[in-house]
């Protein structure tokens, strides 16, 4: 048995959904990647079968989704009816190549802004508030190698709807009410020992 091949197909339809239901199914091509004898490959469609098969999905699902919830909350409320197809889209596409998971926000981010700028996500607010996530973790990142703990760091992002009619519900993890006022809404977003403030900047 090729046990290397083997062990990668386990991990890796552990992590892929739309695979792992796949085989669920009988569809054994998407094992033709790897390099198994007919032995092995009954064995997956076996494992793929059994109850506990769901559960270890569902955990790595689970530990995936964490990391980019929690890098990305306001973003994912937005995203919450479409969320698990696009998660499935971006797993089947890319897989974890460390046990501590490493990475899984910045697939995410870089996965969103794709669809962005393929116009595949129609979504109220969601580009203003991307915007937003992502200036906040750039602040948090560059925070933790700051030498001077005192010392406190900022950017300006620029909202299209008055940012605290959008961020007040999104901190609760609901949507925003539809149709908010549109316009020019430049705030300061400070990040210090003290935590995150924000500010409109007057214009």
């Amino acid at each position: 048995m090729s046990l290397r091949e083997f062990q990668q197909a386990i991990v890796d339809l552990t992590l892929a959904p739309d695979s792992w239901r796949a085989m669920r199914r009988g569809e054994s091509a998407v094992l033709d990647r790897y390099k198994l004898n007919e032995r092995e490959r009954n064995r997956l469609l076996e494992i793929s079968r059994q109850p506990g098969m769901a559960m270890n999905c569902s955990l790595a699902r689970g530990n995936r989704l964490e990391l980019i919830v929690g890098a990305f909350p306001k973003t994912c409320t937005l995203l919450k009816p479409l969320l698990p197809r696009l998660l499935d889209e971006l797993w089947e596409r890319r897989k974890p190549d460390n046990y501590q998971l490493f990475g899984e926000e910045d697939a995410f981010a870089a996965f969103i802004a794709k669809k962005l700028s393929q116009s595949e996500l129609a979504v109220e607010y969601l580009s203003e508030i991307f915007a937003y996530e992502l200036t906040c973790r750039d602040l948090a990142l560059r925070f933790e190698t700051c030498a001077d703990a005192e010392s406190a760091l900022e950017a300006i992002v620029e909202f299209r709807h008055p940012p605290d009619e959008l961020l007040a519900p999104l901190n609760r993890h609901a949507a925003p009410p539809s149709g908010l006022p549109s316009g020019v809404f430049p705030t300061r977003v400070r990040l210090s020992e003290a935590g995150l403030e924000i500010d409109p900047i007057p214009v």
